[in-house]
């Protein structure tokens, strides 16, 4: 009974450590001592999206440079993030062109972009420095 159960448990581990996890493995061989090592690389969350009319991401683009966006904005945050579409959404809740919980993670292009303009000032002191902390962070 013991083994039984220290077999589902030990099985239960393995499967909740790699449910919903997506990984890229490689196996190398250290030549001095022949052991083998596994490293394993987990995938950044993916993205699902709502379904409510997005329009095509050039056509996004124009209303997000508009509404006062910049290129350089929209290259290193907007894409990352959310691939340029206003309606994305991540498995943890992330919303809009910036992925935010915040309120302006959801509307218009141009209350989404007013509110990352907004954000990246309040937070970072500029546009500019909010880039910077994405590029080194990969997060912002």
């Amino acid at each position: 009974m013991k083994k039984l159960l220290f077999a589902t448990t030990a099985a239960a581990g393995i499967i909740a450590s790699g449910f919903g996890a997506q990984a890229d493995a490689s196996e190398y061989t250290n030549q001095n001592t022949n052991y083998n090592y596994t490293t394993t690389q987990t995938a950044q969350p993916t993205q699902t999206t709502e379904s409510t009319g997005t329009s095509n991401t050039s056509e996004v683009y124009k209303e997000f440079i508009a509404a006062g966006g910049t290129k350089a904005l929209w290259d290193n945050i907007v894409m990352p993030e959310s691939s340029g579409n206003p309606n994305a959404v991540n498995e943890l809740g992330y919303r809009g062109l910036g992925q935010t919980k915040e309120a302006w993670g959801t509307g218009s292009v141009a209350e989404q972009t007013k509110g990352m303009i907004n954000y990246a000032k309040e937070r970072y002191g500029s546009v500019e420095a909010a880039i910077e902390f994405r590029q080194a962070n990969n997060w912002w």
